[in-house]
């Protein structure tokens, strides 16, 4: 892992060649490449290797970005990607009856003809190379036969776009020492629209999903930094970077953007090998499917078709890259006060600063205290700062407008919750940042559209205070426990320990809490703690908790528990043999409600004494009754419940690469030095012996920062 940041350095001044061969994209049209021999017989650049058996999907997909535009596509097989049986337009009774067609006719030439064919029979055979092809192969192609609608044109407007933000993207990966090609991505993901949203619910040009994104952005009703292209490019290098120091190679590195990290460390130790052609052909994971297996091939398909942008397209003019002026707000502020204090109009406000959600173009939220403002310079007469710093002292507050709060009861719908507030469900789904309306779970809290009994506290009048010890404080209206926290400059996770606190969400009008002092060393020793150890938290959360009659099975549910820990490269499976590896933060007792059976079952099904530990990275066997599916489906909401209540408080600023010195420990570096837990430090070093290290050993260190209150 030491060598990592060095070796990526090492290639910068190549990966800045082959970039600027790539695409000219600080210039005002695109130019290639003049001594490029043909469409497939690109320069090869080692960080990105070409393996033969991905050569037929690389050549796919250039011809589905260059020969068919989004009014068309091809009919082919979906997994051998050299056989394509027709170009047909982009109607689904068309591409249905063709289908047919095409199927009907593969049956025909698995039985084992191949003479008196008729001209498409014939066609079908020719594309599989002839009569040569086994039976097995034709019938197994039966249900292979898939439609990729063409890209084309949005591969021209995405090269358009992409001028907008190249520069940007190019200068960031070089300070992390990555290589420039990485800016090609957003070809894949979403042709460079900053505004592009998915069916998977992933966000923004650089499409993460929720889940993901919070360990690098700012993600909730209020500012969602997945929508600012500028801001998210960040998170996506620092995602790259993560993803390359777990996997150790770029193809797979990149497949984990699409698969996760955790589903590619999963390929790669499943399989022995981390070479991509081999992981694209042999992996049967239930996730791995035609996305993740093509997304390296698309990215590579991407930087060729760049290199040869001109003389497939023409010249092409793209977007300038605009110039803004930024700063970090001094307090919260109306977004109308503000754009009038900017002159600029509210849509011009609105548009530069995409990260912002609806309720505050709306009015519920004021925009945030230390939200990074940006405004295009040739919109304003004066410098940000100049014009921000001219805004009256009573329309500048120092704290937001409260969240309302309701928490889900049996038998609640969202229909029946908007009816009784006086709303919308669009609004709800809106303001919660829903993925599906009809499925809210009891106990979930939910936030409600702003009334008008706002606090109006000004900035100047609404000083935080410091507590004096073993104060007592009613809580009111609108409060929160991180406003609370601010306005008397204790830590929400003090305020919450010497409280019993367990759910910083759920506060009542009138509770009294005790507010800590701050220098309290005891309390906040162990609000320490509970902020950076793993919560203790319910593990059996399961299906009858639901509040609608949309009730997912376990394998559903462990699916989607999965696909939120797509950046955890923890292995949380039970193998074939029934054991499990023990992950960072486990306890018997935890294994125990998983597996729904007692400790004692489980010492003795592992011959462990009465005081033994749990060792992290050891097999653990489970006893045979254990129902495997279940255990995982527990433990995985644990871990996720565990991360999300972390990244609600922190996200990942940059990495540090520590040599052990002597008489260091991993533990104690982790919680007095960089304040990480335990989970997050093994997700960055999947491989670290906790038991066997030495001095001199390099340990990658995540850097956390607070998340600032809303």
């Amino acid at each position: 892992m030491s060598s990592v940041k060095f070796s990526l350095r090492g290639v910068v001044s190549l990966s800045i060649t082959l970039f600027l061969l790539a695409v000219s994209v600080l210039s005002s049209h695109l130019s290639v490449a003049q001594d490029t021999p043909s469409l497939y017989n690109t320069d090869r650049n080692p960080l990105f290797p070409r393996p033969p058996e991905i050569e037929p999907a690389i050549k796919f997909w250039t011809r589905v970005y260059t020969e068919v535009d989004t009014d068309s596509g091809f009919l082919h097989d979906a997994e051998d990607l050299s056989v394509i049986y027709r170009r047909v337009d982009f109607n689904r009774e068309q591409i249905e009856g063709f289908r047919r067609r095409i199927e009907a006719d593969l049956q025909i030439l698995a039985s084992g003809k191949r003479e008196g064919l008729t001209l498409t029979q014939q066609e079908i055979l020719d594309a599989w190379g002839g009569p040569g092809v086994s039976n097995s192969r034709l019938a197994t192609a039966v249900t292979n036969v898939r439609f990729q609608l063409g890209q084309s044109d949005r591969f021209v407007e995405g090269l358009i776009r992409s001028g907008a933000y190249r520069a940007h993207i190019e200068r960031v990966a070089l300070e992390r020492g990555l290589p420039v090609e990485l800016g090609a991505l957003p070809h894949v993901e979403s042709s460079f629209h900053p505004g592009a949203y998915s069916h998977a619910n992933a966000a923004g040009m650089w499409q993460f999903i929720r889940s993901t994104g919070q360990r690098f952005m700012r993600i909730d009703h209020i500012v969602d930094e997945r929508m600012d292209p500028y801001a998210a490019t960040y998170a996506a290098m620092s995602l790259l970077e993560y993803n390359y120091g777990v996997l150790d190679n770029w193809p797979l590195a990149l497949t984990a953007y699409n698969h996760g990290t955790g589903g590619m460390a999963r390929a790669k130790r499943e399989l022995g090998t981390d070479d991509i052609g081999q992981i694209i052909q042999r992996y049967k994971g239930a996730s791995f499917g035609f996305a993740g297996r093509n997304f390296y091939p698309q990215f590579l398909a991407v930087l060729d078709l760049e290199r040869q942008a001109q003389a497939l397209f023409g010249v092409l003019h793209l977007d300038p890259a605009p110039e803004y002026d930024e700063m970090e707000l001094p307090a919260y502020v109306e977004a109308d006060v503000l754009a009038g204090a900017l002159g600029v109009t509210l849509d011009q406000l609105k548009f530069d600063n995409p990260a912002l959600r609806p309720v505050v173009w709306e009015g519920g939220k004021r925009i945030p205290k230390g939200y990074k403002l940006k405004i295009q310079t040739h919109s304003i007469s004066d410098s940000l700062a100049t014009l921000v710093n001219r805004i009256p002292g009573g329309e500048l507050y120092a704290f937001q407008t409260p969240d309302i709060n309701y928490t889900i009861q049996r038998g609640d719908s969202l229909s029946g919750i908007a009816s009784r507030f006086n709303t919308s469900v669009a609004q709800l789904v809106t303001l919660n940042q829903l993925s599906d309306a009809h499925r809210i779970r009891v106990g979930q809290m939910l936030l409600l559209p702003h009334d008008t009994n706002m606090i109006t506290q000004t900035l100047s009048a609404a000083e935080p205070v410091a507590a004096e010890p073993g104060a007592a404080y009613a809580v009111r209206s609108g409060d929160t426990v991180s406003s609370i926290a601010r306005r008397y400059r204790v830590s929400e996770a003090a305020l919450m320990q010497v409280n019993g606190l367990t759910n910083p969400d759920r506060l009542a009008v009138g509770q009294q809490l005790r507010l800590p002092a701050e220098g309290d060393a005891r309390v906040l020793a162990a609000a320490y703690r509970d902020a950076v150890d793993v919560p203790v938290i319910a593990a059996n959360t399961v299906e009858s908790e639901l509040a609608t009659d949309d009730v997912e099975t376990v394998a559903a549910s462990n699916e989607q528990a999965t696909q939120a820990l797509a950046a955890d490269p923890a292995d949380y499976s039970v193998a074939a043999d029934n054991t499990v590896e023990i992950q960072a933060s486990e306890t018997l007792g935890h294994l125990s409600e998983w597996a729904g059976t007692s400790v004692q079952t489980l010492r003795s099904a592992n011959g462990m004494r009465a005081n033994q530990s749990l060792i992290v990275g050891q097999r653990f066997k489970l006893p045979a009754q254990v129902a495997g599916e279940q255990f995982e489906l527990r433990r995985r909401q644990f871990h996720l419940a565990a991360q999300e209540s972390f990244f609600r408080q922190y996200r990942i600023a940059d990495v540090n690469r520590h040599q052990l010195a002597a008489n260091e420990t991993i533990d104690v570096l982790a919680r007095q030095r960089y304040a990480v837990p335990l989970w997050l430090l093994r997700q960055y070093n999947p491989d670290l012996d906790f038991a066997r290290v030495r001095v001199g050993q390099t340990i990658v260190f995540p850097i956390v920062a607070r998340v600032d209150g809303a």
